[in-house]
């Protein structure tokens, strides 16, 4: 019998950086960059704009509407340790804002301006830090 492993070195590479990292990869590295959740489910279109803005600008995001409370959605992307989760409510809309969980930061920022966020991620990722 002759084995074969193609994949195998990645393999072990790719388990070596998930222990490294305890599941906490690089930004540009994470399959899931950035969460999009809207407070209530008014604000899923423009949750659905900021979504499609970060996809835009390269970055892989997903949005999750607002079909359980958002301290559970939150939560549960905190748990997949997703570097951003981004929070969309009346304030955010009104002034195309939108609220920043950075992934092992104690609190979150309020009031983020879109573009800006786009863009710092954008440069985080370009840069690979």
């Amino acid at each position: 019998m002759i084995h074969r492993a193609l994949f195998g070195s990645v393999e072990r590479f790719f388990a070596i950086l998930l222990e490294h990292y305890a599941g906490a990869l690089p930004t540009w590295l994470m399959p899931v960059q950035v969460a999009v959740c809207p407070v209530r489910d008014d604000h899923d279109g423009y949750a659905r704009s900021v979504a499609g803005a970060c996809q835009a600008a390269g970055l892989r995001a997903e949005l999750d509407v607002a079909d359980e409370p958002l301290g559970a959605r939150i939560r549960r992307w905190k748990l997949e340790k997703v570097p951003y989760v981004l929070v969309v409510g009346d304030d955010d809309v009104a002034a195309s804002t939108v609220g920043v969980n950075r992934r092992g930061a104690e609190r979150p920022e309020r009031s983020v301006p879109l573009a800006g966020f786009v863009e710092s991620v954008v440069d985080e990722v370009d840069s690979r830090r």
